[in-house]
């Protein structure tokens, strides 16, 4: 008999740039709203919904920060440093299992903690 599956891990890191479409569709798929949910809530039609989720179409800016919202969420922005440092962080634990990761994390929070005691007196 099999044992449980794992979930999915791609649903949870991108290995690439998320481009427009994704960035729909996960809005959506997160809302749990159907593409003709989401396009009623926007005064669109469902078919420019499913042009943008298969990237035929490139919404704006100002037109993707209208979808996450009318999908409840917020679309946040911030300048930083261009470095891969995230990606070498995240395919490193991908390739732990789970039992390594949950380590890792339990020394992170240690960690953390006794810097906080350290600052604090």
């Amino acid at each position: 008999m099999p044992g449980p599956t794992r979930p999915d891990i791609s649903d949870m890191y991108y290995h690439g740039p998320m481009i427009s479409g994704d960035l729909v569709r996960e809005a959506r798929r997160r809302a749990g709203l159907t593409q003709a949910e989401l396009a009623e809530r926007l005064g669109t039609s469902q078919s420019a919904v499913a042009r943008w989720e298969r990237g035929a179409a490139h919404p704006s800016l100002e037109t993707l920060r209208a979808v996450v919202r009318g999908c409840g969420f917020d679309l946040a922005f911030h300048m930083s440093r261009a470095d891969d440092s995230n990606v070498t962080i995240i395919d490193e634990h991908l390739r732990m299992t789970t039992q390594e990761r949950y380590a890792d994390m339990m020394a992170r929070v240690r960690a953390s903690e006794r810097y906080r005691q350290a600052a604090h007196g």
